[in-house]
């Protein structure tokens, strides 16, 4: 008889559903725990992948920047060169001047002696100072060779600036003290201290020769016009002309 293997069998089924139940829980539970693991881990890779996109991004800007920044010097460092070259050029160029304008410095300078030797001789002690100044200073090592030739021009500039004002200034002859005029370049005067004797300057036959003493009023005058102590005004002076060679005796 087979009825009572039959109810043992139902009798026993429930508990093993309850095992079969239990183990695909299990299962189950085993499958989730795989899949979030698996979850987890496909995010952290997302995460991990984000992350090495964003720094190979960073890596390439970097890279960019680097590279413009390299073609950027690139230029820079050429046009320094091309500025290196030209400054070699100058500089050769400025050793070619220096060869050529200190030679023409000190011929100007001997020319500008020689001009203030055929000149009216006014101011004669500070005019032959200056320029034996500039010899020596042509000489000097610690100046440069533009200050030197500055200093030549401007020596120069004084020159013809006399020819465009009036002076008066005191000063001696062979030990005797005069105030001497001077206008311009035109005429040069001298004057005795008590003002009694003028005598004018004679280019032509390179003397002095005495005034008449109908001058003496508006010499004094203009002398201190020129000292600026006096206001300007017209005044009547004689002028060195081959006449006056006949109203006057030399001193």
């Amino acid at each position: 008889m087979k009825f009572p293997f039959i109810v043992a069998a139902l009798l026993l089924s429930p508990a093993l559903m309850a095992d079969s139940l239990s183990d695909g829980q299990r299962a189950i539970d085993k499958t989730d725990a795989a899949g979030q693991a698996t979850q987890s881990k496909t995010e952290k890779l997302d995460d991990k992948t984000q992350q090495l996109l964003n720094e190979y991004r960073q890596i390439q800007a970097e890279a960019d920047q680097l590279a413009l920044y390299n073609r950027q010097m690139e230029a820079i460092i050429g046009n320094q060169n091309d500025e290196l070259d030209s400054l070699a050029r100058q500089i050769d160029e400025i050793e070619r001047t220096e060869r050529g304008i200190l030679p023409l410095m000190s011929h100007m300078l001997d020319s500008l002696e020689q001009f203030v030797a055929l000149d009216t001789p006014f101011l004669p002690q500070e005019r032959t100072a200056r320029i034996a100044l500039l010899q020596d200073l042509l000489l000097r090592a610690d100046v440069t060779t533009s200050e030197k030739f500055r200093r030549v021009l401007e020596a120069y500039q004084v020159e013809v600036d006399y020819g465009r004002n009036i002076e008066a200034y005191r000063g001696q002859q062979e030990g005797v003290s005069y105030d001497f005029l001077r206008i311009g370049r035109l005429a040069l005067y001298r004057i005795s201290n008590d003002g009694q004797q003028a005598w004018v300057w004679h280019k032509g036959l390179g003397d002095w020769f005495a005034l008449d003493s109908g001058y003496l009023r508006d010499l004094r005058k203009a002398l201190k016009v020129a000292q600026q102590t006096a206001a300007p005004e017209l005044l009547v002076i004689p002028l060195p002309t081959p006449s006056s060679l006949q109203q006057g005796a030399s001193s």
